[in-house]
Formats: C-alpha cells, structure tokens, sequence
C-alpha cells in the first residue's frame, strides 16, 4: 500500500498500541520528524506544531494508547497546522480504538481532513512517497511576461502579445480554426487568470491560452471567472451573470472536443505559481507570505478572491481588504482580480489588471526587467458595477 503525502504535511498517526505507532512512525518517517503526544507537554507540542508548520516541515505525531487529554490536544495540533496552510492526514491503525462509531469520520471532524484507514493486511507493506508542492516551481526560470486579466478581449491580447514579441497567427474557420503562437526566444508567458467573461471573444483567448500550455511557452493560474465557468462547462447550476453570458454565447458555437480540452485545462490548474528560484509569485487575486507555496483550500479561496471581509458595499459586492499594503515579504507578488487605472508596485506586489473590459488597458509586466507594457482596449465592452478604481479598504492592523 502507498500513501502519497505532499513534502509538507502534518501527519497523525493514531491506535492503541503504543508501540505499533511508534514502529510504524520510524518506519515512515524520519526522526527528527517524529513527536510522540504522550511525551511532549502539551504547550511544548503546540509551540512545537507551529514552528514546524510555519518553516514548511512534515511532522508526524503518535497518539497512541488513549493519552490525557489527546482529543483536545489533537483538535488544537490540527488548527495549529490550518492556520500555517498545511494539509493535516491522520493514518488509523488496524488497532484503533472503537471510542466512536466512525473513527474516520471523528478524525475528520477534529481537522484532519484526509484519513487514511490501514488494514492489517497492507501494514507490512505500506509506503510513504512524498510529493513536491504543485504550487512551488521554483526551478522553472525566467524571464516571464506575466499577463493581466484578459475577460474575453483577444484582440487586445494578440495586440499585447505582438508587442512583447510573440507571433500570433490563425489558420482555419468555424471549428476548424487553430492559432499559433510563436513567442520569442527563451521568455514565456503567466497569465493571471480571468481569461473570460465581458470581452467578445473567450473562445479565442481560451484557444490562445490553450495553444501556448501545450507547447509550454506558458503557465496560468486561475481567476474566479474561470473558475465559475469551468463549473458551467461541467453542468453545474451557475448564474450566467457578470459577463459569463457573453462566454457561454461564444464558447456555444464550439466544438465538444474544444470544450474537453478547456476543461482539463481548467480542472488541472493550481492557486498560484511559485517560480525562478522563488523570487517571484504570481496568483490570480494575491497571496499572503505565509501561503507561498502551499496548497490548501484556504490558500485557493485567498488567491482566487482575496483578503475580504465578508460584508457587502454599496454596489452589493464584497468588501476587499487591500491586502499589499501589510504584505512583507521578499518574493515578489504579481497579480490581477481588482482593476487599477494604472499598474503601479506597492510593497513589492504589482497587480497588472488595468480593466481592458471596461476600456482601460490590458498588461503585463517583463521579468525579471520589472518593465511595464500595456496597450489601450479597442472598446469598451462591460461597464463596472463598482467605479473603476474604486480604492479597496485597508486591513484590519495595517
């Protein structure tokens, strides 16, 4: 049996015999990676947890045997792992305790959110194989061109595209019709998600998008848009609100085959991109430090909508929490989500949407040359609910 565990994780390891879950724990794990509950005072453990967490350790903890006070303490080690944006695993031994109907599902219920139920039978050959973080691509380098929100305007795009270098070309009718895309030597793009929606031509900008993941000439984080209709593509109960209309209309005349290949696109992205050597990460709505690199739904709820309050305003949308202004840290954030009349650094963070649907720019920015480009919108296709640039609220503490 071979349980796949991502390089950062917190890990449980829960039964009653005591020596069988330190047995198997030494088995899996390595020692500086093993804390036993029954050995660790409570204050110690917890402090110990967050450290670990927080630098980005796998940790494994032995519950075994029924300790004082282990339910308490293992509810709190799993909120000590959530806050730092870890994903907690819990591995029941053929021994557990029958304390509760489902033990799983107790598990669950305490915060550990993928549990792993051993049968006897496949103790002797479980395995552990730890994965990279899909979101840290460190060792992919630059230079990039990192592209704002596109919302369905390709001719902008390919405006956009030919002034940094790349040749765009169409060949082709109806169904039929493909691009090419051949960008300049040794640069690849990161578009910021968002690529539908409001503009007149999703598809096109889908088919370009498309093209260039293929031949690896670019990377793409999702944008809530995308999100919304990848959930149309799949048959989901959405509201064909807030330009998804404008989407579904021209995505319609597409083949089924189109269609399947923007849905494996899609479904297969992660929150954000962490690259060239960690000097730069880009997510669609932004990124607090201590989330670089993880892959936890919080972490994706972060990037794909960012820092809000949960109350609406005026226009009836969500309060934003302008983030950047408390943001710290050494990598540099480049993202989109909020339109701005102009792309301008605040405490090394850019956001590069500059409303191209609502008639202002589309943007990107050259790394690691931190040059701006932009060229104007050919129209104005959508008009904002809320002004445009209109300035979001200040975090609570900052």
């Amino acid at each position: 049996m071979l349980v796949t565990l991502p390089e950062i994780s917190f890990v449980l390891l829960h039964g009653a015999s005591h020596a069988a879950a330190t047995a198997l724990a030494r088995r899996l794990f390595a020692s500086d990676e093993i804390f036993d509950m029954s050995a660790v005072s409570r204050e110690d453990l917890l402090a110990l947890a967050a450290r670990r967490c927080a630098a980005g350790l796998t940790t494994a903890i032995v519950e075994a045997g029924s300790p004082h006070g282990a339910h308490k303490l293992r509810v709190a080690l799993a909120s000590e792992a959530r806050e730092n944006f870890v994903r907690r695993f819990a591995l029941v031994l053929p021994d557990a305790p029958i304390g509760e109907p489902n033990i799983a599902e107790r598990l669950r219920i305490d915060g550990y959110r993928e549990v792993v139920t051993l049968e006897p039978e496949a103790l002797e050959a479980l395995a552990i194989r730890r994965e990279r973080m899909p979101t840290d691509r460190r060792r992919e380098a630059g230079p990039f061109d990192i592209i704002g929100d596109v919302h369905g305007c390709a001719s902008e795009l390919e405006d956009l595209l030919a002034q940094l270098g790349y040749v765009v070309s169409y060949e082709g009718v109806g169904a039929d019709r493909r691009v090419y895309v051949d960008p300049p030597a040794g640069r690849r793009a990161i578009f910021v998600g968002d690529l539908v929606d409001r503009g007149p031509r999703s598809a096109d900008v889908l088919r370009i998008v498309l093209e260039m993941t293929r031949r690896g000439s670019a990377l793409l984080v999702p944008g809530n848009h995308d999100v919304k209709f990848l959930r149309w593509l799949k048959g989901e109960n959405v509201s064909v609100t807030h330009g998804l209309d404008a989407t579904v209309r021209d995505v319609s005349k597409e083949t089924d085959q189109f269609r399947s290949d923007v849905t494996d696109l899609l479904q297969g992205l992660w929150s954000h991109v962490w690259v060239d050597g960690g000097a730069l990460v880009v997510a669609h709505a932004g990124i607090k430090e201590a989330m670089i690199g993880r892959a936890t739904p919080r972490v994706r709820r972060f990037c794909l909508y960012g820092d809000t309050s949960g109350e609406k305003d005026d226009y009836g949308l969500p309060v934003r929490y302008h983030w950047a202004l408390g943001y710290r840290g050494e990598t540099a954030v480049v993202y989109g989500h909020t339109p701005v009349p102009a792309a301008e650094w605040v405490a090394n963070t850019l956001c590069v949407d500059t409303g191209c649907c609502f008639g202002g720019r589309l943007t990107a920015l050259r790394w690691p040359e931190r040059e701006i480009v932009s060229v104007p919108a050919r129209e104005t296709y959508a008009r904002p609910i809320r002004p445009f640039g209109h300035p979001r609220a200040r975090p609570p503490g900052v």
